[in-house]
């Protein structure tokens, strides 16, 4: 009896799942992003502007952050904003990882795994984009050491079923909430708020699937399996005090690394940027029942909880355009026609495509790079050349570009075997 009980509750909980995993794929058809194009990574940084909100750099607040002139605080910003995105890819690999592997005894036909295809790509792009990121600021990336390496290669193995979700959640969601705070504050560069922008839109969606298969496993999970999850994402407190306290960066900027280190994790003010930045997850763990005696004390102990924490915990509430066109790897980088009803415009754009298997329809979009203010949001006319086609101009961004976006035939030329596709698929 017990078992048909569990039978049929595994049978809904996978109807569910795929339906919920349905709704996200058509999620990821409407608003997704290529950082190739959708950042304007010719435009210049501004000398003034941070690369992270003062108030989220790590030594903020403390006596050493005060003798710091505007200029040093600002090159700590920049090297710790390339220790973040450094250790975004290195999870971002690890995560990928620990799909496939997850993949290889899944059902190929269902809207899960093709989620999980589809939440790959976002995070290979991400990678991407962190990686051009790093170089644009002309920063270094943190590589790890050798025995970091092996354990990153090693935890693949290791995060399986609901030990991956509670990990990918450790991984992007403390992230995505501090971005949410700091994504537009005017004292950040815009290619960083860009950036942040698109990151967050669509960790958004990978957040959602994380929580939603903790929400179906952990009612049915054996007690011991629940105990040893709820402990185990404790280490995560470890892992982010490690990184947001990194002695490389103090290192590059010149200061005592290790007397910044422990004067950034004894600084009262960074405690409450990591427990608003730990706040909504804290809450989703003691929602299912995943946070554990010890895991609740390791996450204190770091820092991201507070000295008492009650058990109801909520969350707080550009650049001169090229002479000529180019593409390269399906990029168009060159001019274009702009019609608005408002009269044509010659405008710089960059834009790419694919053609998307979920809907079976070609995809373009990226960005009109010195379009002028007037220009609204709305349905637009785009031609390059001999091609005019319609599409629509989706936002201003943050670096003062617009997104552009279309379905069907792009207005720029692709390869034969591109084309031929395209055409096929309508």
């Amino acid at each position: 009896m017990t078992a048909s009980v569990r039978s049929g509750a595994g049978a809904s909980n996978a109807a569910t799942r795929d339906a919920f995993s349905e709704r996200l794929l058509k999620g990821s058809v409407r608003k997704s992003y290529a950082p190739v194009v959708d950042i304007d990574w010719d435009a210049p940084l501004d000398p003034d502007k941070f690369f992270l909100p003062p108030r989220i750099v790590s030594l903020y607040g403390t006596p050493l952050w005060d003798g710091m002139s505007r200029e040093e605080q600002i090159e700590l910003s920049r090297q710790e904003l390339a220790n973040t995105l450094s250790a975004g890819i290195w999870f971002e690999n690890i995560l990928n990882q620990s799909l496939l592997r997850k993949m290889m005894h899944q059902d190929p036909t269902s809207h899960s795994t093709h989620y999980e295809l589809t939440e790959l790509g976002d995070e290979t792009r991400h990678m991407v984009m962190f990686g051009k990121a790093i170089d644009k600021i002309g920063a270094k990336p943190v590589r790890p050491r050798l025995y970091q390496r092996i354990i990153i290669n090693s935890l693949p193995f290791a995060f399986r079923g609901s030990v991956l979700w509670v990990a990918a959640l450790v991984g992007e969601e403390i992230f995505d909430s501090l971005q949410r705070q700091m994504m537009d504050d005017p004292d950040l560069q815009p290619m960083v708020q860009r950036l942040m922008r698109i990151h967050v839109t669509e960790e958004a969606r990978h957040i959602q699937f994380a929580r939603d298969g903790l929400r179906k496993r952990t009612p049915s999970m054996p007690w011991y399996t629940r105990v040893w999850v709820a402990n185990l994402n404790g280490a995560g407190g470890l892992f982010f005090r490690y990184l947001f306290t990194n002695k490389v960066q103090y290192h590059r900027v010149g200061l005592d690394a290790r007397a910044a280190r422990r004067m950034a994790r004894a600084s009262a003010h960074r405690h409450d940027v990591q427990i608003s930045g730990f706040a909504p997850l804290a809450a989703f763990l003691e929602e299912v029942g995943l946070m554990g005696r010890l895991a609740r004390r390791m996450w204190r102990r770091t820092g991201f909880l507070p000295a008492r924490t009650p058990r109801g915990l909520t969350a707080p509430a550009s650049s001169p355009p090229s002479s000529g066109a180019d593409v390269t790897e399906e990029v168009y980088d060159g001019f274009a026609v702009l019609d608005n009803g408002d009269g044509d415009r010659r405008v710089h754009v960059r834009l790419a495509g694919h053609l998307d298997p979920i809907d079976g329809r070609f995809h373009w979009r990226g960005t009109i790079l010195d379009a002028p203010t007037s220009v609204a949001p709305g349905p637009v006319r785009i031609s390059i050349g001999t091609r005019t086609v319609d599409a629509r101009i989706t936002e201003r961004t943050s670096q003062g570009t617009h997104s552009i976006s279309g379905i069907g035939e792009p207005p720029f030329d692709l390869d034969g075997s591109d084309g031929a596709a395209v055409s096929a698929a309508g």
